[in-house]
């Protein structure tokens, strides 16, 4: 076993035990689902937090000695800054598996029209932004 391979495995069983690795989404319904996302909000992100913070018995309402309590705008403030910093400077890079990529073209030579078909015949790397 090639040392490659060795580190590979203990990898894999250290995030094999943490999560289960993500189901495979057909590509016509993550397009679909694209779509559909309405994308990072930091009041939708500040709101769902908000409303879990009794999970944790961290009270939201007005303190018990009559003063304001400041954990919604501490949650918001924190939320617009994540959120501010996702969009303003993560990467996202990703890659493409060979032979996934089909392109169909159409041209001509002497002999008259010709169609073309052509696929990625190596690895491709993305590069995106997070919008």
């Amino acid at each position: 076993m090639s040392w490659i391979t060795s580190i590979a495995q203990g990898i894999e069983k250290v995030f094999t035990g943490v999560r289960p690795a993500l189901k495979s989404i057909p590509p016509l319904l993550l397009i679909c689902e694209l779509y559909r996302r309405p994308g990072l909000s930091a009041i939708a992100l500040t709101s769902a937090i908000i409303r879990r913070l009794p999970e944790a018995g961290i009270e939201t309402g007005v303190n018990p000695d009559g003063s304001p309590n400041k954990i919604g705008a501490f949650v918001r403030i924190m939320c617009e800054e994540i959120v501010k910093e996702i969009k303003d400077n993560a990467r996202v890079t990703s890659v493409v598996e060979p032979n996934t990529i089909m392109t169909i073209g159409t041209g001509g030579n002497a002999g008259g029209p010709v169609v073309v078909q052509a696929t990625n015949p190596s690895i491709s790397k993305l590069l995106g932004l997070i919008q």
